[in-house]
């Protein structure tokens, strides 16, 4: 039983293509950077954690789009508690503008929300590290190949373009970087199976 720390990375994942890998509890990683240009004249727009041009949107959408980040914990199951995180964030305008992150578990192509973090609130242009408030998600319990999803979403009430916001992050998906995005789960208890070994009586035995 222990809480995990997930490191962002700019890898793709096998499985979820358009997102990136998290590393786990390591450091050591390089630090790259990829930038999310917003198209459109809408006031919302994602942070790709591989960069791109995401379009821009007048909400938030309630499903994810797959293009933020994943990681597998296996079988198990997260407490009730707080998560946290912190994430290293640059942009060309935006002083003001608020980023939200989100949690999903992510299983079979279905997200089921776990919950997000209050938004922060830029206050400059050049890099700077936020850290988001910690805040208490529901219990989540995980099979073998589900994995937690990570999605950071950019809101300027003026309209996204132009403010190409930056996320640092790692170039490896199994040495983060202790000073760019990190996320802090609540307690995860891996799912360990027993075997039971009975005897008959007369040398056989059954399990």
């Amino acid at each position: 039983m222990a809480t995990l720390t997930l490191y962002g990375s700019d890898v793709a994942d096998a499985t979820l293509t358009n997102a990136c890998g998290m590393a786990l509890n390591t450091t050591g990683g390089t630090e790259t950077s990829q930038t999310s240009t917003g198209t459109g004249t809408h006031t919302f727009q994602e942070i790709y954690s591989q960069g791109g041009s995401p379009v821009s949107v007048t909400a938030i959408p309630a499903t994810p789009t797959g293009f933020g980040w994943i990681f597998y914990p296996g079988a198990g199951s997260f407490a009730t508690g707080n998560w946290s995180a912190s994430a290293n964030i640059a942009c060309t305008l935006g002083t003001g503008d608020t980023v939200t992150m989100r949690f999903f578990k992510y299983s079979g192509g279905t997200y089921t929300s776990i919950g997000s973090l209050p938004a922060i609130t830029i206050t400059g242009h050049p890099k700077t590290s936020y850290s988001f408030t910690a805040t208490s998600m529901s219990a989540v319990t995980t099979g073998a190949s589900d994995g937690i999803y990570v999605d950071l979403w950019w809101n300027d009430p003026s309209g996204v373009v132009g403010d190409n916001p930056v996320i640092y992050e790692s170039t490896s998906a199994t040495a983060g970087v202790a000073s760019d995005m990190q996320i802090t789960t609540s307690t995860f208890t891996p799912s360990t199976s027993t075997h039971r070994i009975i005897c008959d009586g007369y040398g056989g035995v059954f399990s």
